[in-house]
């Protein structure tokens, strides 16, 4: 294959930061997310999230326009909160600022601030300077779990949350599916998988439940796993999603360790049927 040295800069290399914000926005059961930006940055962030098949039914925009960035865009953004606030419901609102506003100064936080009313707005900045769509992930849901003011609780045995995951990657679901039901069989239960799709408020609440925080992706789970350790106390590990029946055997061995658990037959029987359907292991 010819190297191309000018591959790095092409634009569709990469998923930028505001479409990774949305996407973790979007996950959350009902939420409501204001990109607070351009009219076609907003329009290439929906085509390119429902090109990998996350639906967008909750996203809208400020669009904003030539005058705004002269005289400012807060009042465009109240706009369209005080419509959002009124469709969401006690869902979740989020607001993902694009690089104009950002550059302006628009002050996103103070006008987000006042349309809480009891119900959860998270805002993230994640215009294109801010970096690509793990970056935009990340500061999506800090904003989301800062916004919650989650509290230690009491923990349950057995039992993590899978950190990092998004509907994003390939055959991403199906994954997710197969990975839980095998965490099941070696007796460990899942009790969030953040940015799983439809997951609701009351269950990132609970996030505290869980004894052990598993990173799936590191770029877009690392800060996430440090925050909840610093503001729940729970450890974590990173444990990237395995392909395969060897690197999956792995993966399971590794979260039952920290818990003290040996593979039990079933599980280890059910890897080996994996393992004689995948042809390459």
């Amino acid at each position: 294959m010819t190297h191309d040295p000018l591959a790095k800069w092409r634009p569709a290399e990469s998923l930028p930061a505001i479409t990774g914000a949305a996407a973790a926005f979007l996950s959350v059961a009902g939420a409501k997310v204001i990109l607070h930006s351009p009219m076609w940055c907003a329009a290439i962030t929906e085509m390119r999230l429902e090109a990998v098949g996350i639906p967008c039914a909750g996203l809208f925009s400020t669009f904003v326009e030539e005058d705004d960035l002269f005289f400012g865009g807060e009042e465009a953004l109240r706009e369209a909160l005080l419509e959002a606030q009124v469709a969401r419901g006690d869902a979740l609102l989020g607001v993902a600022v694009n690089c104009a506003p950002a550059l302006i100064g628009d002050d996103v936080r103070g006008v987000a601030a006042a349309f809480a009313d009891g119900v959860p707005v998270a805002v993230a900045e994640a215009g294109g300077f801010t970096g690509e769509f793990d970056d935009g992930y990340e500061k999506a849901f800090l904003a989301v779990l800062e916004t919650l003011s989650l509290s230690r609780m009491d923990k349950k045995p057995n039992t993590v949350n899978l950190i990092g995951f998004s509907a994003v990657d390939h055959n991403a679901i199906g994954t997710l599916q197969e990975l839980k039901r095998l965490l099941s069989l070696a007796r460990i239960k899942t009790n969030l998988v953040l940015g799983e799709p439809e997951t609701s408020l009351e269950s990132i609440r609970q996030a505290g439940c869980a004894r052990l925080n598993v990173i799936v992706h590191e770029t877009r789970g690392g800060e996430i796993a440090r925050f909840l350790k610093a503001r729940l106390g729970q450890p974590f590990i990173t444990a990237p999603i395995p392909h395969g029946s060897k690197e999956t055997h792995e993966w399971i061995a590794t979260i039952a360790s920290y818990f003290g658990l040996p593979l039990l037959p079933a599980l280890e029987k059910e890897i080996d049927r994996l393992k004689a359907d995948t042809p390459h292991g």
